[in-house]
């Protein structure tokens, strides 16, 4: 939970992580898009990350790390979103934002709860940062890429890993989306509880 809480954005080696498409090298710049970008900025780059942190029900190494950094700014734009003196525009802004996370973090909850509910015998990596050890990270050298995603470099238990830990993570940050619930806006209040309800199901598949 602490490294859950308090890991930084540049703590992570996201050139050295695989996702959906190849390796997660972008992942830090979509962020900061969504966080700071305009409307389309921000919607492109939420595509963009849920296109790489999930596919065909499949989570990889760049998952949990990316939704650690998703629920974190989905917590933030909640508070602030909340806050009186806000203008008009910035609390659409906001409210845009969290719809944004919140779609892009359902799909990822229903690969856990579908995995956790199905995989028997299988146990994670004893610790989150386990998946940052030197075994566990592609090279710094891309060169051999193709070669690597043929010969199949990932076992079976960092693959169950990375569901695991996500999963976690979002069980972490499920009262918040549950407050999300109750929000006077209609958008973020239906994404809020079709997320809420596939974390429920992580809980009990789990």
């Amino acid at each position: 939970m602490a490294f859950i809480k308090t890991v930084k954005m540049e703590d992570i080696p996201w050139q050295r992580l695989i996702s959906s498409y190849g390796r997660a090298a972008a992942f830090p710049q979509w962020f900061h898009a969504i966080a700071h970008g305009d409307g389309e900025a921000m919607g492109k780059a939420a595509e963009r990350l849920a296109e790489e942190l999930e596919h065909q029900s499949t989570l990889w190494h760049a998952t949990p790390f990316g939704v650690i950094f998703a629920m974190r700014m989905l917590g933030e734009a909640a508070s602030d979103s909340m806050k009186q003196e806000l203008s008009e525009p910035k609390r659409e802004q906001l409210n845009a934002l969290i719809v944004a996370i919140l779609n892009m973090c359902q799909p990822i909850a229903v690969a856990c709860a579908d995995t956790l509910g199905h995989v028997v015998d299988m146990e994670p990596l004893p610790s989150i940062t386990d998946l940052l050890r030197e075994s566990e990270l592609w090279p710094e050298d891309e060169e051999e890429d193709e070669e690597r995603w043929e010969d199949d470099p990932v076992s079976d238990q960092a693959f169950y890993s990375f569901v695991y830990y996500t999963a976690q993570i979002l069980l972490l940050y499920k009262e918040d989306i549950r407050k999300l619930c109750d929000s006077v806006c209609e958008e973020v209040r239906d994404a809020a509880k079709e997320l809420y309800a596939e974390v429920g199901r992580i809980e009990v598949g789990g």
